[in-house]
């Protein structure tokens, strides 16, 4: 288990949408994945009212869910979370890997950002950890999802840009142009 956690400043969830998937497999420890995902959403400024939560079986119906909330165009980030715990035989390994596929196929192909949520262990008492232990996943969960929803809308803000402009069809430069404007476009903050 990595003991880095990603650093993250100044995050901001005040007019954010976010949808929680979860599983009801291993039901008691993802509870408390969603009390300290929704905790460090609000403690980061998120309504409440802003954050929805739905229930699925298991891990492996995660996916389909999350692809069906991106495509509403309702939610600024998904979170979709789960606990995967290894058994006498490889089913675990088929759901961690084909959950982590599609949820980044859906990622991409609705163009919101979910994050994968989804602890694998392979023990019961590795999942604890992961999930009551010092590391808080369900904070880190809730914290990548406000960082990913800030630069959803951040490149959304520049695609409107960039389309007002009309630069996709008109705009050209030449030698003689300033280049101000795609610096500007361009710009990292």
């Amino acid at each position: 288990m990595s003991e880095h956690q990603a650093q993250f400043e100044d995050l901001d969830a005040s007019d954010l949408y976010f949808s929680i998937i979860a599983a009801r497999y291993n039901g008691e420890l993802i509870d408390v994945l969603i009390q300290r995902a929704v905790q460090t959403l609000v403690d980061h400024g998120a309504n409440p009212e802003n954050i929805d939560i739905n229930r699925v079986p298991g891990s492996n119906e995660i996916p389909y869910l999350a692809g069906m909330h991106g495509l509403t165009g309702q939610y600024d980030c998904i979170i979709g979370l789960g606990i995967i715990i290894k058994g006498g035989t490889a089913h675990d390994e088929v759901i961690a890997h084909s959950t982590a596929n599609a949820l980044h196929t859906a990622s991409m192909s609705t163009e919101t950002p979910i994050i994968n949520g989804i602890i694998t262990a392979n023990t019961e008492e590795q999942a604890i950890e992961r999930v009551k232990g010092p590391l808080d996943r369900g904070a880190e969960f809730a914290r990548a999802s406000i960082e990913m929803a800030r630069h959803k809308l951040e490149v959304i803000e520049t695609l409107d840009e960039l389309e007002e402009a009309e630069f996709l069809e008109d705009y050209t430069v030449s030698d003689d142009d300033d280049d101000d404007d795609l610096k500007r476009l361009f710009r990292k903050n």
